[in-house]
């Protein structure tokens, strides 16, 4: 019996897949995607604060780039989601290509 193998994420060549993170202060939503490369070339990394939802696709709440011809990226964005409590998620990708890094929900009560 064959096994499937787990999937490998697509990242531009030399560089580790993003790492993102969810954190919530006072109910400011705070979303960070970062990652490394080998060689400096340009690239865009980006974090994205989502709302999960039952139905797809999930409703974008905030979005942040760091761009740059450079090793090292750090994407960061926070808001306030007018004092909804729903699960919210942080997504991390380049823009060279489709695939995408996404922590596990969080139910938060964001800020107003």
């Amino acid at each position: 019996m064959a096994v499937a193998a787990a999937p490998a994420w697509a990242v531009p060549d030399g560089c580790e897949a993003p790492k993102a993170s969810l954190t919530s202060t006072n109910g400011l939503l705070k979303g960070k995607a970062t990652s490394t490369c080998t060689t400096s070339k340009t690239r865009a990394l980006v974090v994205e604060i989502k709302w999960n939802k039952a139905v797809l696709p999930d409703p974008l709440t905030a979005k942040n780039t760091d761009s740059g011809t450079k090793k090292s990226y750090n994407a960061t964005v926070s808001t306030c989601d007018s004092g909804n409590k729903r699960g919210y998620y942080a997504r991390g990708y380049f823009t060279q290509n489709d695939s995408h890094h996404d922590t596990s929900p969080k139910d938060i009560k964001s800020c107003g």
